[in-house]
């Protein structure tokens, strides 16, 4: 449930390709949360903003047509699922380090969808 009036007009106005951008946006804020939480040995917080930027990539992960996707829908599964795995590590070692390498590979990817979502014109 979407608490924030603008935040589910703009996901419910938003087309297919704006969703996943949206989604990439919110994984990476939520990975910079639990980074911070980290740092501050905050580790309830950081718990909580692992656990949805985990929920964040395992929507996308659900997204994939891996019947009609071809080789993009493996690899980007590959990728989505390395990101998922040490972001449990991270959480289950209130470590650092796997959040980054999760976090180096989420940045890529929200860069590269950045750029499709300009080509497509968020349609």
């Amino acid at each position: 449930m979407v608490t924030n009036p603008y935040l589910q007009q703009m996901v419910e106005t938003a087309t297919p390709v704006q969703l996943i951008g949206i989604l990439f946006q919110r994984g990476a804020e939520l990975m910079d949360e639990a980074e911070q939480a980290l740092h501050s040995c905050n580790l309830e917080r950081a718990h909580e903003a692992l656990v949805k930027a985990q929920r964040v990539v395992a929507e996308l992960i659900g997204a994939l047509d891996m019947e009609g996707g071809g080789d993009l829908a493996v690899n980007l599964h590959r990728l989505y699922t390395f990101v998922w795995e040490r972001l449990l590590h991270a959480n289950l070692r209130k470590s650092a380090q796997p959040l980054q390498e999760a976090k180096t590979v989420w940045l890529k990817l929200k860069e590269i969808w950045s750029q499709v979502e300009a080509f497509k014109g968020g349609v």
